[in-house]
Parts: structure tokens; C-alpha cells; sequence
């Protein structure tokens, strides 16, 4: 049972975002550490939220549904993307070939 509360609703995983958090070693309460002390990156539709959180050299995001959980009778945030991605230095400065 989940037991994990973001703005007063249940944060429960997908099974694919399970996965990836799993797979980054993380759990649903860094999850909602995340979607605390992060920012938005872009504008989503209406029930969903993006948010990113910088970590030294990585970038974590993690995308969030509004829905309703017939198992617990209410409405939850379901995570559905869980990643992480590294910050390259000079992206900005490539330089093209004439």
C-alpha cells in the first residue's frame, strides 16, 4: 500500500516508470523529494506535470498524471516517466564545417 501523499494525493508508479525508477535506484519518496525541490521545464496538458531537478551533472525528470485508482477509491498522481539524462558541456559551441 502506498502511503506517499504529493498536494494531498496518493503518488502511485506505472509499472513502465517502476522500472526506471528501479533501474536508477530510485523510490517513490524520491520521487516526491523531486517533484518538490524542482522546476517545470515545459508546459504540459491540463492533469499533467513536468518537472526536472538538476544533480550535479545529471538531470532527472519525472512526469505526473492526475487519475483516478479504482483499487484505492481515489483520485492519485500516477508517475508515468521516470529518467535521467546527462548535462553536456558545449553544445552551444559546435563548430560547422564550411
Amino acid at each position: 500500500m502506498s502511503l506517499i501523499r504529493y498536494n494531498n494525493l496518493r503518488l502511485i508508479p506505472s509499472k513502465t516508470a517502476a522500472r526506471e525508477m528501479l533501474k536508477h535506484g530510485f523510490m517513490t519518496e524520491d520521487c516526491k523529494t523531486t517533484l518538490e525541490n524542482s522546476y517545470k521545464s515545459r508546459k504540459r496538458q491540463e492533469d499533467t506535470t513536468e518537472k526536472w531537478m538538476d544533480l550535479r551533472s545529471k538531470t532527472y525528470n519525472i512526469i505526473v498524471v492526475k487519475s483516478f485508482n479504482h483499487f484505492y477509491g481515489e483520485n492519485v498522481y500516477l508517475i508515468k516517466h521516470f529518467g535521467m539524462f546527462t548535462k553536456k558541456k558545449g553544445l552551444n559551441k559546435k563548430k560547422c564545417k564550411e
